[in-house]
């Protein structure tokens, strides 16, 4: 019995605890990841720029303004325009690959799948 009384006067614990909201805060100062590439951090003012500057990534405007004249005529020979970290092109359309690409079992939509997406799934 003394058990079940030691037990009850317990108060329980949550396993987690919630930050303190009066703690003081310290001001984020934004600074490059250690491990980020060296072309980043050296010009780290101008990549906070580009990334501000819209939703979507495009490689092309992290280019130097006096490097980007020289960039322009090497990818605009490439079909896709997209490179990767590989130096591969990548797109970013299935469709903008060739036509044998366009029949995967993945792109592959059968009536009843395409009846639901017109009528917006009302049947």
């Amino acid at each position: 019995m003394l058990r079940t009384l030691v037990r009850r006067a317990h108060v329980h614990k949550p396993g987690f605890r919630f930050p303190d909201r009066k703690a003081p805060k310290e001001a984020h100062t934004p600074h490059p990841h250690p491990a980020a590439p060296s072309s980043i951090v050296s010009s780290f003012d101008h990549f906070q720029k580009v990334f501000a500057s819209g939703p979507h990534f495009h490689p092309e405007k992290l280019q130097q303004p006096s490097s980007q004249s020289s960039q322009s005529g090497a990818s605009a020979s490439g079909l896709l325009g997209n490179v990767d970290m590989n130096g591969r092109e990548v797109a970013e359309d299935v469709h903008l690959l060739p036509e044998r690409f366009w029949r995967t079992p993945a792109l592959a939509f059968s009536d009843a799948e395409m009846e639901a997406v017109m009528t917006g799934g009302a049947n």
